[in-house]
């Protein structure tokens, strides 16, 4: 036999005996784990030894900036097996360590850790938890340098057990929207809001480690290095803007104590994108106070009748099928008309508003002259009005990226509630049910020039700096309505703000469209005198940038129109973001330009000694610490410029050193922008500060 043949045989038996003792490990493999399985199984019971999951980290949820709204810290549960340490060891340790656990977690005298400790040691156990309270991860690295912390778990015996908490770094600012999961006793994962709705992108995968029962019934890891690792969870970005948030809940919670209402709703929608900026609901308590418990913006509870706000729906509809001119006029009577014995119509006057103009009928909300018009032209054939309102993206839900969207609803012919009054109710948004989102998506597609976009809340997944998945707005209708009736509906919705219902929430600084809704609720099956009052609209009404929708429901205290309770709502936040920038509405300087533009606004010693080194007349009005600058003629007048506590002070004109200084000391954080002084601020002076919040300051 030649070297080589021989050579050729000895590597075939060597292949063969390694496939043979494969094939003995897979034999052998089966037999342990489906034939002898339940066997061995037991034995581990016996053993107390079981593979138990853990969680993997759980992905951030971000804001549009990448501002964290809610993370997962890790946290630790710090135990021992006092069995460990030598004799030596834990003797020379105990008073030290003991001391050191009493004084961290203050909840034990350094003699009861002590007689603890030997307890359990002499008792012969294998894990004693030291304290219920968990331990942050610095503390950990500094708890590891401590006397026997510091030999490890191999021969100090001391155990760190990773817990990741969520935290919410903004606290209960949007925490509905932000929402949480549970595991139910079936395991099936239960919970609310973005956690819910993203928890497939947010749990990631998770992980089997070997615990082992200890007297007591707990479980310890028999390691701390997992047998199936996890995959942390991925990140979520969301379009939602934590100042305008913050905005919208100050404001929305304001009028909610207020009127002491059931609950408030307020959502800012970007025209052209559709992302939602803020998303905000309020539900009273049981002891007066309000927070963040329901998504009535979203969800079934909040899908309720709108009243006169649904009316761009009605004049929508009448626009498309007629060419009737807002200048043709109708009767509106005497405050009440018959449309059959038991059908009779009410405007918001006793009086009545008598023959009006169609124009008039939409700015007054005059519900008579609404419902006679749609009555009039779609009487024989409602089904085409209700067509019409299917064609408006108001017959199915809007598919929101975020779980328990309410479906909307209105009677149609054949159902066993429609009537004869069903068609002239529905008209002015009686026997019609749309959540808050869904009547806003409508609104704005007025404002985007008949471009209808489903709203979006989340906008990227990502993992680290990597993009992971984009998400758009789709587009439900290229174009909802006629440029024609574009256009009327626009000028209608002006003339609201201009004449009609919501005429004291007029400005001069930019133009308001939108539209007032009232509507009584129902109780037991019959209409009664609590209300639902409603806003929707855009601004600036020449070039929208933000659309907005507020709903309180059952406001007291006296006042109870959309006009008077949920339209101040929508001014005070569309002051406030306009502010912010949505137009320059502030000047680059605060004095005469050309006049001393180094002078505006600071600390008043600073500011003077400027004025005297460049020889300007300057003259204090009756000045505090901190001044603004006014000019008459050649010379500077210091006039007060205080600072007053709880309260946003003005820094408009001061350098960025002044304004960190005094905004830092009102407790808020700050985000400036740009180089220079600051030329507009987000919060309006003078209004109530909340602790811990942001401030943005614009500079130039």
């Amino acid at each position: 036999m030649g070297v080589r043949k021989s050579i050729l045989v000895r590597i075939r038996l060597g292949f063969l005996v390694i496939v043979i003792l494969a094939l003995g490990i897979l034999v052998r493999i089966f037999d342990l784990q489906v034939i002898e399985g339940d066997k061995w199984n037991k034995a581990a019971e016996e053993y107390g030894l079981k593979f138990m999951k853990v969680e993997a980290t759980r992905g951030n949820i971000l804001s549009d900036d990448g501002s964290l709204m809610a993370v997962s810290l890790p946290f630790y549960r710090v135990a021992i097996d006092p069995s460990i340490p030598t004799d030596e060891l834990f003797n020379e340790s105990l008073d030290t360590v003991s001391y050191l656990l009493s004084n961290y977690f203050e909840d034990k005298t350094a003699e009861e850790y002590a007689a603890e400790l030997r307890e359990a040691r002499a008792s012969g156990r294998r894990y004693k938890l030291l304290s219920k309270q968990l331990v942050k991860y610095h503390h950990k690295k500094m708890m590891e340098e401590w006397p026997l912390f510091k030999e490890g778990k191999w021969h100090g015996g001391v155990l760190f057990e990773k817990v990741d908490k969520r935290f919410l770094p903004f606290g209960s600012l949007g925490r509905r929207m932000i929402g949480f999961t549970r595991m139910d006793s079936s395991n099936v994962v239960r919970g609310v809001g973005l956690e819910r709705s993203f928890n497939h992108k947010l749990a990631g995968v998770s992980g089997d480690a070997l615990y082992q029962r200890i007297a007591g019934g707990d479980w310890k890891p028999v390691d701390n290095d997992l047998e199936v690792k996890t995959e942390s969870g991925v990140d979520i970005q969301t379009t939602i803007d934590i100042h305008a948030q913050e905005i919208v809940t100050n404001v929305l919670d304001k009028h909610v104590r207020r009127h002491r209402a059931n609950y408030g709703v307020a959502i800012v929608m970007e025209v052209e994108t559709g992302e939602i900026k803020a998303m905000v609901n309020l539900s009273r308590t049981d002891n007066g106070d309000y927070i963040e418990d329901y998504n009535y913006a979203l969800g079934a509870q909040g899908t309720t009748e709108p009243g006169s706000t649904f009316k761009l729906v009605s004049f929508m509809a009448l626009l498309e099928e007629t060419k009737i001119s807002i200048e043709d006029t109708v009767n509106t009577h005497d405050g009440k008309f018959e449309f059959y014995e038991d059908c009779v119509m009410k405007d918001p006057v006793y009086y009545g508003y008598g023959k009006i103009p169609i124009k008039s009928v939409f700015e007054k909300s005059s519900n008579i002259g609404t419902s006679r018009l749609v009555f009039l032209h779609f009487m024989d054939k409602p089904e085409r009005y209700l067509n019409y309102l299917k064609k408006f993206g108001l017959g199915e839900p809007l598919g929101f990226q975020m779980m328990g969207e309410g479906k909307p609803y209105f009677n149609e012919p054949g159902d066993p509630n429609w009537s004869g009054c069903s068609l002239p109710w529905i008209s002015i948004g009686y026997e019609v049910k749309v959540s808050p989102l869904q009547l806003l998506t409508f609104y704005n597609s007025v404002a985007n020039n008949g471009k209808m976009i489903a709203p979006i809340i989340v906008k990227r997944v990502t993992k680290g700096n990597k993009v992971l998945e984009n998400y758009k707005a789709k587009v439900i209708n290229e174009k909802i309505c006629s440029d024609r009736t574009l256009g009327i509906l626009q000028g209608l919705l002006e003339g609201v703000i201009e004449r009609g219902t919501a005429k004291d929430i007029k400005t001069d600084q930019y133009k308001i469209a939108g539209k007032t809704g009232t509507t009584h609720k129902v109780k037991n099956g019959t209409y009664v005198d609590n209300y639902y009052a409603s806003f929707a609209g855009y601004f600036p009404a020449d070039n929208p940038k933000y659309s907005i929708m507020v709903a309180i429901d059952d406001p007291k205290n006296g006042a109870h129109y959309g006009g008077s309770v949920a339209a101040p709502v929508f001014r005070e936040i569309a002051d406030e973001l306009y502010v912010r920038g949505v137009e320059k509405s502030l000047p680059d300087t605060l004095v005469n330009d050309g006049v001393f533009p180094m002078i505006q606004a600071g600390y008043y010693k600073d500011l003077q000694k400027l004025a005297d080194n460049f020889n300007v007349k300057n003259v204090p009005l009756n000045t505090t610490e901190w001044v603004r600058a006014q000019t008459s003629g050649d010379t500077v007048l210091w006039s007060n410029n205080t600072v007053q506590e709880e309260q946003v002070p003005d820094v408009r004109g001061m350098t960025l050193k002044d304004a960190l200084f005094i905004l830092e000391n009102q407790g808020l954080k700050v985000r400036p922008r740009g180089n220079g002084r600051v030329q507009r601020q987000s919060l309006s002076p003078g209004t109530k500060i909340r602790k811990g919040g942001v401030i943005y300051i614009s500079l130039g």
